[in-house]
């Protein structure tokens, strides 16, 4: 069996300096190794709500814990404090974890904090891991591809819902024909369904919700483009989710 053994020498995490660490879809098992040899090490640990609780046991005894949720009925925090809060401590000569949900690649805004961080000259290093729609698409169907073999990963978060809506090519999205994997988009789906309806995607075409991706929480629920938003108010679904169209 291969023997892989994260040391100091190997992830370099010196203090003074941030790691931003994608804390999965929710399973302790699914987190990397490296993130799990960089929680153990961590002074500081600043983590967003869709982080699960639970990796947070990998921390060291003395760690300080800062929580940075900002779902959107329940904000503990603005991106300003945030900002703040990694350059302070990093500043104050602290190793700190920077801890977000799925993937930090896949719609975390993880941009303006690293901006933030380069205008303050400080060090930083981005770890990986697994997005919240790998494991949800692995439990729905066969792969990320439909017939067509085209897939689209969308943020229903904030651009979805503008009242601008060149933000998103809604006619492009029905007109390549491929399978759309909707990232936080459960408060957004009226608006959403209403818009590819509008631009000729059928009212049938098949929707599926899997929520608490990964977990033993998770469901996962089949309903219609047409029927989506009713659905998901009757059955009382919330976030996190994942929403996949065709």
């Amino acid at each position: 069996m291969m023997n892989i053994n994260y040391t100091q020498s190997n992830i370099n995490f010196k203090k003074g300096s941030i790691i931003f660490g994608s804390a999965g879809p929710g399973s302790t098992s699914l987190i990397s190794l490296k993130l799990k040899y960089v929680l153990k090490k961590a002074d500081v640990v600043i983590f967003d709500a869709l982080v699960n609780k639970k990796i947070l046991k990998f921390c060291k005894t003395n760690v300080k814990l800062v929580y940075a949720g900002k779902l959107k009925e329940k904000k503990s925090c603005t991106q300003e404090e945030i900002n703040q809060w990694l350059v302070n401590y990093a500043k104050s000569n602290k190793r700190v974890l920077r801890l977000k949900g799925g993937d930090i690649s896949f719609f975390s805004r993880g941009n303006q904090e690293i901006e933030c961080l380069k205008e303050n000259g400080l060090n930083f290093k981005i770890f990986s891991g697994i997005t919240s729609s790998q494991t949800s698409i692995n439990d729905t169907v066969s792969s990320f591809f439909n017939s067509s073999g085209i897939c689209n990963l969308i943020t229903g978060h904030r651009r979805i819902s503008s009242d601008n809506k060149n933000n998103i090519d809604y006619k492009f999205l029905k007109e390549c024909n491929g399978r759309l994997i909707i990232y936080m988009g459960i408060s957004q789906i009226k608006n959403i369904s209403q818009n590819l309806i509008e631009i000729g995607m059928k009212k049938n075409e098949r929707v599926t919700l899997i929520t608490n991706s990964s977990l033993n929480s998770q469901k996962i629920y089949k309903t219609t483009l047409i029927n989506c938003h009713k659905f998901i108010l009757e059955n009382n679904i919330k976030s996190p989710a994942i929403i996949v169209i065709k």
